[in-house]
């Protein structure tokens, strides 16, 4: 396995999707778009082009001890900008210092096609190193795997034997695959905290009790869709890895318990909940395992 990174670094950075405007009166827009931007209001005394140089200073590679003293010389106190930097933090405008940042786990796209392709190219540019794979051979290998997270890709029906060894060992997991031409994203499986594969499989069965019969006809298999929607599940693919790699309590991905279906013509998302089953085995094969959060390695 690839030994994470952790980047030298000194301060906070400024989120650089995030774009700072002055507007006429002095006060800084945050963001531009409708129903999202925040109008932060300089304190008293400070002129909003004073603070808008020293946002710039957030780039990560700018120390605390810095910023305090451009600031201190712009006329703004310390405990003035330490409240600020606290404020901004936890609007989520501020990332923490690249120092204390290490990279997000190594993250392991297992299948072949043009899902597994697009989304490995993708991910290679973000922070996690990415392993790639595909087939199943035994439980052997799955209990070599060391992965924050391992997506499932292209496979209709995932192997229900490679299922049940990956909540075996507690590797949290999302599938992503294309179904009649559309995309879909999810579950993501959480071992012993959330719904799992077979959880799906029962409740679709209890449904359609020719179910299984008609997943084993497409087991192995991989679906087709066209290039647009092979770039639209990659993208959706990618934030639900993102919301993951990053959850916490108050934003838990959107494909957890959930698969979320892509329709281009016409466009919609459609989110399809798929709960617990307590006749599962995921209920005694998962280990128990903290908070449910993505372990990082």
């Amino acid at each position: 396995m690839s030994t994470p990174n952790t980047t030298r670094s000194v301060g906070p950075e400024w989120d650089p999707r995030i774009v700072v405007l002055l507007r006429p009166d002095g006060r800084l827009q945050l963001g531009w778009r409708p129903g999202k931007a925040v109008v932060l209001t300089p304190p008293d005394g400070i002129d909003g082009r004073d603070l808008q140089a020293l946002l710039r200073l957030m780039d990560g590679h700018t120390s605390i001890a810095t910023i305090m003293w451009t600031a201190t010389g712009r006329g703004i106190s310390a405990a003035v900008m330490t409240e600020l930097l606290a404020e901004l933090t936890a609007g989520g405008y501020l990332r923490a210092s690249r120092g204390e940042r290490a990279d997000t786990g190594s993250i392991r796209v297992h299948g072949q096609g043009p899902l597994s392709d697009s989304i490995a190219q993708a991910l290679r540019h973000g922070s996690s190193s990415v392993h790639r794979s595909h087939g199943y051979r035994s439980s052997h290998v799955v209990a070599g795997w060391r992965n924050a997270l391992v997506v499932l890709t292209d496979d209709v029906v995932t192997d229900p034997r490679l299922c049940a060894d990956l909540v075996r060992y507690g590797i949290p997991h999302l599938a992503v695959h294309l179904r009649d031409g559309c995309g879909v994203v999810g579950p993501m499986v959480l071992p012993g905290h959330s719904s799992c594969l077979r959880c799906a499989d029962i409740t679709r069965a209890a449904h359609d009790p020719d179910w299984l019969h008609l997943a084993a006809q497409l087991l192995g298999s991989a679906g087709y869709a066209d290039p647009a929607m092979i770039h639209a599940t990659t993208a959706l693919a990618l934030s639900e890895i993102e919301s993951a790699i990053n959850a916490s309590e108050a934003t838990a991905p959107a494909s957890l318990f959930s698969t979320l279906e892509i329709d281009l013509v016409p466009y919609r998302i459609t989110t399809r909940r798929w709960p617990r089953q307590t006749s599962c085995s995921c209920h005694y094969l998962a280990p128990v395992t903290g908070a449910g959060g993505i372990r990082q390695t």
